[in-house]
C-alpha cells in the first residue's frame, strides 16, 4: 500500500541524474569556443615582476620567460572547464610547427597546494611547465577561469581568452608562429 502522505520523488531523482550526466558531459565532451585571436597590436605590457611556486612550492620569478613568447593559462583542478581544455593545451604544447621557436607553455594553478596539482598530473606525460600562484598580479586578474594570455617575445600580451577552448587548432599554430617569429628559432 502506498502512503499517500509520502510524495514520489522517482521524476525528481531521475531529472537530477539526468542533469548530472548532462553537466559532465558539456565539460568533458561538449562543443568548445574557438579563440579569437586578433593581436591589435596595441596590447598592454604583461608583468614579470611577480613569482610563482614550482610543484615543490620553490619560488619561481616569472621573469624567467621574458624574451619568450609565452601561452600562460590560469586554471584550477576544481576547475571543470579547466580541465577539460588541458588536453588542448597539451596537444598544442607538443605541435611540431612550434618546436625550436622559443615558445613556453605556462599553466599556473591558483590551487591552494602543490600537491593537488601534482595529484591532478599523475600518469600525464604532459610537456608544459606546471606552477602555482598564491595572488596573481593585476594585468593577469580576472574574474573567470580558465584564463589564457598570449604574450609576445616583446613583452606585450598579444591576445587573452576566458573561457575554455579548444587550443589546438591550426589558426592558433599559426599565430603563435606569428608571435614567435623567424627570430626566435633556437
Amino acid at each position: 500500500m502506498v502512503d499517500a502522505r509520502k510524495p514520489n520523488r522517482t521524476w525528481l531523482y531521475v531529472a537530477g541524474v539526468f542533469a548530472a550526466f548532462w553537466i559532465v558531459y558539456l565539460v568533458l565532451f561538449g562543443p568548445r569556443r574557438r579563440a579569437v585571436l586578433e593581436d591589435s597590436g596595441m596590447s598592454q605590457p604583461a608583468a614579470y615582476d611577480w613569482s610563482l611556486l614550482d610543484l615543490d612550492d620553490r619560488p619561481v620569478p616569472f621573469s624567467r620567460f621574458q624574451g619568450k613568447t609565452v601561452f600562460l593559462n590560469i586554471w584550477a583542478t576544481w576547475c571543470g572547464p579547466c580541465v577539460g581544455e588541458m588536453p588542448s593545451i597539451a596537444q598544442l604544447a607538443q605541435e611540431p610547427r612550434l618546436r625550436g621557436k622559443n615558445i613556453e607553455f605556462v599553466c599556473v594553478s591558483t590551487d591552494e597546494s602543490s600537491a593537488l596539482v601534482r595529484r591532478f598530473l599523475e600518469g600525464r606525460n604532459w610537456s608544459m611547465t606546471f606552477l602555482r600562484a598564491d595572488k596573481l598580479p593585476p594585468v593577469f586578474s580576472t574574474d573567470a577561469i580558465p584564463a589564457t594570455y598570449l604574450i609576445a617575445a616583446d613583452g606585450r600580451i598579444a591576445a587573452s581568452e576566458v573561457g575554455a577552448v579548444d587550443w589546438h587548432e591550426s589558426r592558433v599554430i599559426s599565430f603563435l608562429e606569428k608571435l614567435a617569429g623567424p627570430a626566435a628559432q633556437r
